[in-house]
Order: C-alpha cells, then sequence, then structure tokens
C-alpha cells in the first residue's frame, strides 16, 4: 500500500472544439491535485469554454479528489461554460454515485458521446 501513486498527470489535447484533459493517476489529497482547478482555469481565462475530463486511468479518488472535479466544474460553469466525464471506471463511478455527483455533472461510457454532448446545439458560448 505504500507503493500507490499519490499524483496525477494531466495531459491536454483537443477534440471537437473540446479540451479533452486525460488524467492518470490517483485523485487524491496531494498539493498536485490543485493543477486540475487551476489548469481548468487558466484555460477558461483563455476563453476555452468546453472540457472533458477523460478518467480512463484514474484507478481511485478520494473526498479531495472529488473536490478538486467540483471545484474545476463550479468554476467552469461560472464562466458559461461545460465540463462532462468519460470513461470513469467502476471504482471511481461508485464515488461519484455515492456523493450524489452523477446527478450534477454529466458522466458518459464513452468519449464519443461526451464530446457531442458539449457542443454548442442550441446553446451558444
Amino acid at each position: 500500500m505504500d507503493t500507490q501513486m499519490h499524483w496525477t498527470e494531466i495531459n491536454l489535447r483537443s477534440a471537437d472544439g473540446a479540451i479533452v484533459l486525460d488524467l492518470r493517476g490517483h485523485l487524491t489529497l496531494s498539493d498536485e491535485e490543485q493543477r486540475l482547478m487551476l489548469r481548468i482555469g487558466e484555460l477558461a481565462a483563455q476563453g476555452h469554454q468546453r472540457f472533458l475530463l477523460n478518467l480512463a486511468q484514474v484507478s481511485y479518488i478520494d473526498s479531495t479528489g472529488i473536490g478538486e472535479i467540483v471545484g474545476a466544474y463550479t468554476r467552469v460553469r461560472r464562466q458559461g461554460g461545460q465540463l462532462a466525464i468519460s470513461n470513469a471506471g467502476p471504482r471511481v463511478r461508485e464515488v461519484l454515485q455515492a456523493t450524489s455527483l452523477d446527478t450534477v455533472l454529466q458522466l458518459f461510457e464513452r468519449e464519443e458521446d461526451a464530446l457531442r454532448s458539449l457542443q454548442p446545439g442550441g446553446q451558444h458560448g
């Protein structure tokens, strides 16, 4: 147990007009976790409004990680943007459901569906 990763790697890419943040590791208590909210804040300040958190490589999340996701979501929404989550594994999805975040956040099993949900559609920018 002492060898568990307690950090998160964040890789950015663009897809269908959205910024995809591919997260890898554990979303747990550490200074590194604050990078997620800071990174999204920087991107939103640059004018980006559609974000997708790809959690395919996140194997564990605790209350601090949940707080980071909620903080990122709140910041994006406050600036008129959207945030969705894709590819949450069973353990991560269980935590999101236990905290009822699955009723607030848009959760998708497939990245394609999540990206489609972030398209402008009837609501522009």
